[in-house]
């Protein structure tokens, strides 16, 4: 996700009968003949999610958005949150005992073998006919983006939930380097586009600004998004190149990866303690001065350049491009948002008005669900400024002195089942449409779609790759810091497929597989 700052997560609730019924267990999963649904009986809702609660909004009940969306529909919501930390324990629990709520929403995919097995068991409802015939809205959606149809659907074919969705199919990137640009300036430096461009600036960085760490590195030596790594031609992880599966860290060119890691480290141009600085000392080395460049989210510069400027009012952050290996090179890899954002929402085998239920979840991928649940209540929260909503003062300049994301969650959703508009947050600063620009230009080829592996599969690959995710980062932090010479890296290889590397690769490639042969309409 991610928008300026994906904070909390969201929903949640029970079930309880009120003018109409709630939920009784029933198997049935058709969708009724009669396509008219009486929406004029209020009925109520039962909703399990997590949420974090904060000064201003203790629980999603108090949400003034959810109160609106009553009126427009009829539902009424009663939230229940679990505790913070015992969400998967709670989850568990919940699918295990006979007291369902209507709705789960989040942990839904945590269900021990899989969704198609919850179907199954009869916990979840197969939504498939049901979308058919009571949410145009949504089923519009996956009609105008196959991926998307292919991202909700389940290998056995079966749509079991209603995620947040981004309204736009090709997100920008939110995650990528950013260098000290007015040191750049003062060295009469263009900013580095490949790696040799790099080094080339982090060395005067070094030499002109007496940069105690010139780039900060991750502390695992490699981030999940392949900055760094993808200039090689491979991703950090799993990766696919066409149809085929690879390891990143297997593959020979992460061993020239590591290689020129090991010589950025030894001639001082890397955090010497990179590996052992927790958030705090990480960031406390970027807003005093020390570095000239490092890899972060877009959304948290503001506060590292209202930090460091308090000191140095000179201070110039700026984004800059994923490195190529050469000039000119293209990079296949970098951050990505799924258009099947997650928070899926789930109607169990309890709910007695499904029908109703799947009405009023398509309502949040309609206009005037957009509307509602990305901007809030119009006149309170938003206000149309030359045909488009601008946030009111009682959201970007709180009379409380509370931030965007402390309110936020009283008047719109920031997480949760709707048609997302990732722009529906106070006004992006220059930087921050300058890093989404900057970023998006390397492409995602290589990334994999998100697959689901079959219970014995997932279960293969945990005990497979607990061990061996151990073994890679220590083996990668060695190799960077010179413990181990890269003349063993052969031996880390071997070692790897010793502890069955190559089958978790055949894992990954059959989830593949059956991914891309999802039958979709």
């Amino acid at each position: 996700m991610k928008s300026k700052r994906l904070l909390t997560l969201v929903l949640a609730s029970l079930l309880s009968i009120m003018t109409l019924t709630g939920c009784n267990k029933t198997k049935t999963t058709e969708a009724p003949k009669d396509a008219d649904i009486n929406t004029n009986e209020k009925i109520t809702v039962k909703y399990w999610v997590p949420f974090t609660p904060n000064q201003f909004i203790k629980s999603l009940n108090e949400s003034l958005m959810y109160q609106e969306l009553e009126k427009k529909t009829n539902v009424h919501v009663e939230f229940t949150h679990p505790a913070e930390g015992q969400e998967t324990e709670q989850f568990n629990l919940l699918v295990n005992s006979k007291e369902l709520p209507d709705v789960i929403q989040t942990y839904a995919g945590e269900y021990k073998g899989g969704v198609d097995k919850a179907i199954k068991d009869g916990v979840y409802l197969r939504l498939n006919e049901l979308i058919d015939k009571y949410a145009p809205n949504f089923k519009k959606l996956l009609q105008e983006d196959p991926e998307l149809a292919r991202q909700v659907t389940t290998d056995e074919g079966n749509i079991y939930a209603f995620p947040v969705i981004g309204e736009d199919k090709n997100e920008p990137a939110w995650w990528g380097p950013v260098i000290r640009k007015d040191w750049l300036n003062d060295l009469g430096l263009k900013e580095p586009e490949s790696l040799d461009d790099w080094y080339n600036v982090l060395k005067q960085f070094k030499e002109k600004k007496n940069a105690q760490a010139p780039l900060m590195l991750g502390k695992k030596g490699i981030d999940s998004y392949g900055t760094l790594v993808s200039a090689f031609d491979i991703g950090p992880g799993f990766y696919k190149k066409g149809n085929t599966v690879k390891y990143g860290p297997m593959e020979p060119e992460f061993k020239d990866y590591l290689a020129t890691m090991n010589k950025w480290y030894n001639e001082g141009l890397i955090d010497k303690d990179f590996a052992t600085r927790d958030k705090k000392s990480r960031e406390a080395v970027i807003t005093s001065g020390k570095t000239g460049a490092f890899i972060t989210e877009y959304a948290l510069v503001d506060q590292y350049s209202a930090a460091i400027k308090s000191t140095d009012a000179k201070a110039e952050f700026a984004p800059t491009i994923q490195p190529a290996l050469k000039n000119g090179d293209k990079v296949h890899y970098r951050v990505v948002n799924n258009r099947n954002g997650g928070y899926e929402a789930v109607i169990t085998s309890s709910c007695k008005n499904p029908e109703r239920l799947v009405k009023w979840f398509d309502y949040a991928y309609g206009k005037e669900g957009y509307m509602l649940f990305n901007y809030g209540i119009e006149g309170t929260s938003y206000t149309m400024v030359d045909g488009k909503p601008k946030f009111t003062d009682l959201m970007t300049k709180n009379p409380d002195g509370l931030d965007f994301w402390t309110v936020c969650n009283k008047y719109k959703l920031e997480v949760g089942p709707y048609l997302r508009d990732y722009k529906a947050v106070p006004d992006f600063t220059k930087f921050d449409k300058d890093a989404m620009d900057k970023w998006t230009k390397a492409e995602a080829d290589y990334v994999l779609p998100p697959v689901n592996m079959t219970a014995e599969e997932s279960d293969n690959y945990s005990a497979i790759m607990g061990d061996i995710d151990t073994y890679r980062d220590e083996m990668v932090l060695k190799f960077i810091t010179g413990k181990e010479p890269l003349s063993k890296f052969d031996g880390y290889v071997a070692q790897l497929k010793k502890m069955r590397i190559d089958e978790a690769v055949k894992i990954y490639q059959a989830a593949l597989e059956r991914y891309n042969n999802r039958k979709i309409k």
